[in-house]
């Protein structure tokens, strides 16, 4: 049996072991976007402030994956799935067959339009690439404006501010997807991120963005106000990374619609991660289980079920809620 998996994640690396510990014969295959090996990406913020080096970043749950015969590849970005011939076509012209596949492509940043139109002012806040993008640039002299809504913009106000920048924060009301930060933790939070020395411009967005020298942009927020910065740090929302799979045949919501088993309506295709849309039955609401520790679980369990457990998705609201908005993220704001 041939199992791909497209992700090299957690959910990935995670899936990946728990199909070679039940089929010691079976030939897995890790596609990764990222030409970078498997790192922690909870930790990005924590580079870019200078508090740790890239072998810190270093994710331990991929370093033993030769040694499990569980074939690595990284630089290869899915850019089709053709589910009834079993092929996943890659951005550098090759293709993979498959008799079962992971769908582990996690998420990524949605620019709005005024910053999607400028790539040479904005970088995402999202990818090891990105880090270091930012911890180049954020070097130069300078405010550096920080563009969203939640979690992803409170950690890179606190890694710039760590570096030494003045940082201006634009501050949407709320989220457009995910799970808002509200009441007495948010005050607690953006009191301590004000302490930093951070601009907080909350309930404003940006309007415009345009070049005004080498190195130095202009952000006009809603109100016509005018900021001079050395870049816009876009730290936006995450939506699940399934452009890829039009004409695929997997059904697609927001992300990859599954069910109680982590498997999508083609029935040798799962899903698992920040890709993946858990419909709760008892409820009738879609949700995604965001954060490290779910996409562990939820990788796991796939490659379970895809080895032939047939094992039951039970959901728990702490995998993914305390360790993003409790006790963690205050300690990171002390």
């Amino acid at each position: 049996m041939r199992y791909l998996i497209l992700g090299g994640g957690p959910a990935g690396i995670a899936a990946a072991k728990a199909v070679r510990k039940i089929k010691n014969d079976a030939e897995i295959i890790i596609a990764a976007a990222e030409e970078a090996q498997p790192y922690l990406r909870p930790l990005l913020p924590d580079f870019v402030a200078g508090d740790a080096d890239l072998s810190a970043l270093i994710d331990p749950q991929g370093q033993d994956l030769a040694e499990r015969r569980i074939d690595l590849r990284t630089g290869k970005e899915a850019v089709g799935v053709d589910g009834g011939k079993n092929r996943v076509r890659f951005a550098d012209g090759t293709e993979e067959g498959y008799d079962f596949l992971l769908l582990a492509t996690g998420g990524k940043p949605v620019l709005p339009d005024p910053l999607a139109r400028h790539p040479e002012a904005v970088v995402p806040f999202d990818s090891l690439e990105d880090a270091n993008r930012i911890r180049e640039r954020a070097r130069k002299p300078g405010p550096v404006v920080v563009f969203g809504p939640g979690y992803a913009a409170i950690e890179a106000c606190r890694a710039l501010a760590r570096q030494g920048r003045k940082v201006i924060w634009i501050k949407p009301d709320l989220p457009r997807f995910g799970y808002p930060i509200s009441g007495e933790l948010e005050a607690s939070i953006l009191d301590r991120v004000r302490d930093r020395g951070v601009d907080i411009r909350g309930g404003d967005d940006i309007a415009a963005v345009r070049k005004v020298d080498e190195d130095v942009f202009e952000v006009r927020d809603l109100e016509g106000q005018d900021l001079r910065c050395s870049m816009v740090v876009a730290a936006t929302e995450r939506f699940p990374a399934v452009d890829f799979l039009k004409g695929s045949g997997v059904k697609v919501g927001t992300g990859v619609v599954v069910d109680d088993y982590l498997r999508t309506f083609l029935g040798n295709v799962y899903a698992a991660g920040d890709c993946a849309e858990l419909l709760d039955r008892e409820t009738g609401k879609v949700r995604f289980n965001f954060g490290w520790r779910s996409a562990i679980r939820q990788g796991h369990l796939a490659g379970q079920n895809m080895a032939g457990e047939g094992k039951l998705y039970i959901r728990q609201q702490e995998d993914y809620l305390w360790l993003l908005f409790g006790t963690p993220l205050l300690d990171r704001h002390k």
